[in-house]
């Protein structure tokens, strides 16, 4: 294949993943933990600093990233940040992780970086991600970044790839506590490509040795790196000692969360989901060339690139899937890490198709991944412009409603017909803080959150509370006021169609309900009269 057009066709292939990517960035609700996220990024942008919470949130470096687009945005505030402008750090991170398989031309092969570098583009898995404001994308960047200069390093000899395979590692500590698996599955591809090799059938020692003063410096990189992020640039040094402390937290939590799932659950959200009456999602293509780029690892005569690496990158991928098969805390987007590792055997495994003798089995491979790849794009489409917030897409976890945006119109709405307009008092009030992504959604507004509802505060005029909690809010209304400053209440949900209330929710199953004082409530009646009779 000729540059021109090998080059020509990443660039299509750039295309193709930016037209799933980019569109409607802002039309999916935000997450609680997008919200949580954003909090912080606002926080940071408003002079607040960053200090990293060994028991929650993750590590620094989506935070510092995303200062980035927030400042090409021109976003001074928390007030000023939008959807677009956080989400458009995964559609980088994203389209990062299409084009980083061009380094991997020697190592995998020409064909098989093509066809790798296409499979992730319309990846319905990584196309859904692309679009998540969350730690996990920038984890499997600077995974493959670690193992792209490990590999370059060991090829050239040069220390310059040793530094930026420790500016990898210390950045993969510090974006989320779970890079110790991808490190120790590189470890484990290591020990197998320095013990032994393949040659003509026969696995034999390697005579390989390794460079220890690249290995130092690699060691020390990361831990400068690492420092640099979780000192919050040496401002908090108690951050460093946190990162390492930090997992005692999260061995308990591995056993103890609600997020426990059965061994097979990364396997069934990617190759055999259904839920309702919902499409059947499956991204079987990818299976079916991941297997078989795991067969020609094992075999070992691989007419293309480096037997070796794509051997290691087997051992990487198996053993990654394997750990996270067996943790029992799961989410969805932890199959990130080993999914990329079988995209890009999934590009090993169908050139090989393509190579066979046979005519026909050529044939019958072209015919299976043009057919693949076409129904990897309507799977893409489905999950991320029609099944964005349903439950009936696999990627769907415990998301927010899309009530969220029309009850915080709803509230805003309310607050506008208010003489004190933005600085309106407001309360919501959930069990055990539940509430998010509520502070995104009210950002510049006077809110009063909590779990409880509380007796030290007067009643706002525009309350939001999960109907459990309506017992104590009626006690707050009316029984804890002086007769004469108690004022009546209505439903913020109201039908005026049919005089119901409107059920609405947080997030499936988990309801709300909300509550506004009775002359605010008469002022939106009389404003939707007067303009109705404007009409």
């Amino acid at each position: 294949m000729s540059r021109s057009l090998f080059f020509g066709l990443i660039i299509l292939i750039t295309v193709m993943a930016l037209a799933l990517r980019l569109p409607g960035l802002a039309k999916r609700p935000m997450h609680g933990d997008e919200a949580v996220n954003a909090v912080k990024i606002g926080e940071l942008i408003e002079g607040k600093g960053y200090r990293y919470d060994p028991h929650e949130y993750h590590g620094p470096t989506l935070n510092y990233f995303s200062l980035i687009p927030a400042w090409l945005g021109g976003a001074d505030s928390f007030v000023e940040l939008s959807e677009a402008v956080l989400r458009i750090v995964p559609v980088a991170l994203g389209l990062a992780l299409v084009l980083l398989v061009l380094p991997l031309r020697e190592a995998l092969g020409q064909g098989a970086v093509l066809l790798s570098a296409g499979l992730t583009a319309l990846s319905p898995a990584m196309v859904f991600y692309s679009r998540y404001f969350i730690h996990e994308l920038i984890l499997v960047v600077f995974t493959v970044v670690l193992i792209i200069s490990g590999y370059r390093c060991f090829k050239s000899r040069k220390a310059g790839w040793a530094v930026l395979a420790g500016v990898s590692l210390g950045l993969m500590h510090a974006t989320k506590e779970t890079f110790v698996i991808a490190v120790c599955a590189i470890g484990l591809g290591v020990i197998v490509l320095l013990g032994s090799r393949l040659k003509n059938g026969q696995w034999l020692e390697s005579t390989t040795q390794v460079n220890w003063s690249h290995v130092v410096i690699m060691i020390v990189s990361a831990a400068v790196v690492s420092m640099v992020f979780f000192s919050s640039f040496f401002t908090h040094p108690e951050g460093i000692v946190d990162s390492i402390t930090t997992y005692t937290t999260y061995v308990d939590r591995a056993e103890t969360s609600v997020h426990v799932q059965p061994w097979y659950f990364y396997f069934q959200v990617l190759f055999f989901y259904q839920f309702a009456d919902g499409p059947f999602f499956t991204e079987w293509i990818i299976l079916l060339l991941a297997l078989t780029g795991v067969g020609v690892a094992i075999r070992g005569n691989v007419p293309f690139g480096c037997p070796a690496f794509i051997r290691f990158l087997a051992v990487f991928t198996l053993s990654m899937a394997g750990v996270y098969a067996l943790i029992p805390y799961k989410t969805p987007w932890c199959l990130l890490g080993f999914y990329h590792g079988m995209l890009l055997l999934a590009g090993v495994g169908g050139m090989w198709l393509l190579q066979l003798g046979a005519k026909a089995v050529r044939v019958t491979a072209i015919v299976v991944l043009a057919l693949g790849s076409l129904h990897l794009w309507q799977q893409s489409y489905a999950a991320n412009f029609q099944y964005f917030s349903d439950s009936r897409n696999p990627h769907v976890y415990g998301h927010t409603s899309v009530d969220v945006p029309v009850i915080a119109d709803r509230i805003k709405s309310m607050v506008a017909l208010h003489e004190k307009g933005k600085a309106t008092p407001i309360q919501v009030y959930c069990p055990n803080d539940d509430y998010w992504p509520l502070p995104w959604y009210l950002r510049g507004y006077q809110v009063e959150f909590g779990g409880i509802v509380s007796e030290q505060t007067p009643p706002a005029p525009v309350i939001l509370i999960q109907p459990k909690m309506e017992e104590a809010l009626m006690r707050k209304l009316y029984e804890l006021p002086p007769p004469g400053q108690r004022e009546l209440y209505m439903h913020l949900f109201y039908n005026t169609e049919d005089g119901t209330v409107d059920v609405l929710e947080l997030r499936p199953s988990v309801e709300l309900v909300g509550f506004v004082s009775r002359s605010l409530f008469e002022k939106q009646m009389q404003q939707a009269a007067e303009e109705e009779a404007a009409q």
